[in-house]
């Protein structure tokens, strides 16, 4: 429009014409538009020099931004922690929240931006749990009543010493027990796993010098125990009711203590020997 009005006033000039031999009311009309261009122009460019920068080169903050930033920047980490002046419980709850609403935010929107969060966030967490468990080995290592290795070593050679003790351990108690109690094996004739753990329990007692006295509930016999009884009422005495049975028995007092029920292994005979024994002693920390 401006470039209009301009050629028309050039087109005057050109002529020779001049403005002051039109009439009053034409050059009203004519010069009415460059007033208002030349103000509307003058508000404008006095508009933009008393804003700030704006525009597709720049970018403002709405207002809530900036409030929003200046929280932020109270927090040395660049928002505001929840976890200042929070019990330790709390702290460690708020976390675990936050870490799951960053998990949470990035399966349901998967943008490199949301993973790259949790991801980050995950990793301060492992951190955290690192540092914890490097002073965790830093005390044990300078406080020796609190490594369990000690008494349960890991090393492989170790280990093996532990073990060997312990089996000469159980030994001792399993040979002191057969000085005071006696062993029932209850079986039957036609019982398969019975025929299988007669073996088992013949070598254990010959090791441990337990006597043995075989009990056969259907008048049936074994090979390994030629001289077994036949069941007057002991076994329904002895609540036995799974063969084979290896129980052993205190004729003083009359106490139980069942060994096995079913077929199994020399080493879990002396297994069930040493920590019935041990509960039975209230002796929980050897």
């Amino acid at each position: 429009m401006v470039s209009n009005k301009s050629s028309v006033v050039k087109k005057f000039v050109e002529r020779g014409e001049s403005l002051r031999l039109l009439p009053v009311p034409l050059k009203f009309f004519i010069t009415l538009p460059f007033f208002f261009l030349s103000t509307e122009h003058c508000a404008l460019s006095t508009a933009f020099f008393t804003r700030h920068a704006e525009g597709w080169h720049w970018y403002e903050d709405p207002p809530s931004k900036i409030e929003e930033r200046k929280e932020n920047s109270e927090s040395p980490s660049g928002r505001s922690s929840p976890f200042s002046s929070s019990p330790p419980t709390k702290k460690i709850e708020a976390q675990r929240k936050e870490l799951e609403t960053k998990l949470h935010t990035a399966i349901l929107e998967p943008s490199h931006e949301n993973i790259i969060t949790y991801i980050l966030a995950q990793k301060a967490l492992m951190d955290q749990s690192e540092r914890f468990s490097e002073v965790w080995k830093q005390v044990v290592m300078k406080t020796p009543a609190l490594d369990e290795t000690l008494v349960h070593p890991v090393d492989q050679n170790a280990r093996h010493i532990y073990y060997q003790e312990r089996h000469h351990d159980i030994t001792k108690r399993i040979k002191a027990l057969a000085q005071e109690y006696g062993l029932f094996f209850f079986f039957k004739g036609t019982c398969d796993y019975c025929h299988h753990f007669a073996p088992i329990v013949k070598d254990f007692a010959k090791k441990h010098g337990w006597s043995v006295l075989a009990v056969s509930l259907d008048g049936g016999i074994l090979p390994e125990f030629p001289g077994a009884k036949r069941d007057n009422g002991m076994a329904a005495r002895l609540q036995v009711s799974h063969i084979p049975a290896l129980i052993a028995f205190h004729p003083t007092s009359g106490q139980m203590i069942p060994l096995a029920y079913g077929m199994v292994s020399e080493s879990e005979i002396e297994e069930r020997i040493e920590l019935l024994t041990r509960i039975q002693a209230g002796d929980f920390k050897k």
